[in-house]
């Protein structure tokens, strides 16, 4: 409970705690801890070499790995595909030739930052899996128009 530790940090005299609390409430309250972003899941098992394996949107998915866009369409019946929107543990590295670290390198350059990590696993079948995030993109309200200089054809 919120109150009860804002009361014992203000007992004990913990002042950079306060202030991170205060920060805190006041972010809550104006609504910025409910920004939209969008997530992917990467996670990396040391089978058969390095199996890295992606779960999240599919278009989120084909626009940092524009790579993989064919076989995301053509996939139907694969066990990774989720539904028509979203796959689970699709075998990236099965279809482009990238490990761990340029994965995580890309998805960085893309504007996501890793919010959450966990590994696990016995010594046959190890993982890693990293929680990735990336704020949404404010655009423009209302359709955007260009103008193109138009001719009269012959």
């Amino acid at each position: 409970d919120y109150t009860l530790l804002y009361e014992e940090a203000k007992y004990f005299q913990l002042q950079p705690m306060l202030l991170e609390m205060e920060r805190w409430k006041q972010d809550r309250e104006t609504g910025r801890f409910s920004r939209p972003c969008e997530c992917l899941v990467v996670r990396v098992a040391p089978d058969l070499g390095e199996r890295i394996t992606l779960s999240g949107d599919k278009s989120l998915i084909e626009e940092v790995f524009p790579e993989i866009g064919d076989v995301m369409c053509n996939s139907v019946n694969a066990g990774w595909n989720h539904d028509s929107t979203h796959v689970i543990r699709f075998p990236l590295n099965g279809y482009c030739h990238l490990n761990s670290v340029q994965v995580l390198e890309r998805l960085q350059q893309r504007g996501f930052e890793i919010v959450g990590s966990c590994g696990g696993g016995v010594d046959s079948s190890q993982f890693s899996e990293y929680v990735l995030r990336r704020e949404l993109r404010r655009t423009p309200r209302g359709p955007s128009v260009i103008r193109i200089k138009q001719e009269p054809l012959d």
